[in-house]
């Protein structure tokens, strides 16, 4: 039976994935710091998932290594690391300079760090079965509806940059979070690269406002108030994302990596085609 891990899976996106690649037939091992991690454990347990869940900071080496060590030990293999995790922080040019630091170093810790640590771990394991799948969330900040390639936009009319390609960034400050998140491309082109001759695969997903716990923290923080039921509903549903990335993981070794797949609010919640360079395989 194959194996999942994922992190930040308590509720949410990541609780989404969980979801569906436990539905899918994947063993899982989750990892949150949250409370609710326990409920989400219990309910895929109920509906006869397997599951190991921990409890745990992902900012902390030597949880991670313990996580990956578990795994092994109760799996004994690690098909697919999605690195879900994340956190978003905005630091406006007029925050105080040891507020936007701090921020910074929290977002590195979380968004980059994190999945290079569990990615350095989880490689040589897939090294050793010559194959397996690394996915990073990314963000629809690095790969848009109008980069690195304008796109149409008929039948997806409702997308806010439907008028005009958008550039590739945040809207607003976002400089430390983009920063963060651009970080991860560097790790799967280079990944993908070096690690194809090993059966090994690594794509980010650029994803769009998806209903989650960061998003509900974003416009709380950014907008001084709780997201509104009409902007929650105008969101992508957690599972109907979750369903492209389980489809991209069943592209299997031949599939596509190095890519940059983008899932976008306004567009159809399709997994789109391998882009002709990023998705090449050597």
């Amino acid at each position: 039976m194959p194996v999942a891990l994922i992190t930040g899976a308590a509720v949410g996106f990541g609780r989404g994935l969980a979801r569906v690649f436990g539905r899918a037939g994947h063993s899982l091992a989750l990892i949150d710091t949250r409370d609710e991690l326990e409920t989400t454990a219990d309910e895929l347990l109920q509906s006869g998932t397997e599951v190991l869940a921990v409890r745990g900071d992902v900012t902390d080496d030597a949880t991670l290594r313990s996580l990956v060590e578990q795994t092994i030990r109760t799996y004994g293999r690690i098909d697919v690391l999605i690195n879900n995790a994340g956190q978003v922080r905005f630091t406006p040019i007029d925050a105080p300079i040891h507020t936007a630091i701090t921020h910074l170093e929290e977002l590195w810790r979380v968004n980059t760090r994190a999945p290079y640590v569990l990615g350095r771990l989880v490689i040589p394991h897939m090294i050793e079965a010559h194959s397996g799948h690394i996915i990073n969330i990314a963000t629809d900040h690095i790969h848009t509806c109008g980069f690195p390639e304008a796109l149409s936009h008929e039948g997806s009319e409702s997308c806010a940059w439907s008028g005009a390609p958008r550039r590739p960034l945040g809207p607003g400050p976002f400089d430390a979070y983009d920063a963060s998140k651009w970080a991860l491309n560097g790790l799967t082109q280079t990944w993908a690269h070096d690690h194809r001759n090993h059966g090994i695969r690594v794509n980010n997903i650029c994803l769009g406002a998806t209903d989650s716990e960061m998003m509900r923290e974003a416009v709380l923080v950014g907008r001084g108030r709780p997201a509104t039921q009409k902007e929650i509903d105008s969101w992508m549903p957690t599972e109907a994302v979750a369903d492209v990335v389980l489809q991209l993981h069943d592209e299997g070794t031949t599939g596509r990596s190095g890519d940059n797949v983008g899932i976008w609010l306004g567009h159809p919640i399709v997994l789109p085609p391998a882009h002709p360079v990023l998705g090449r395989r050597a």
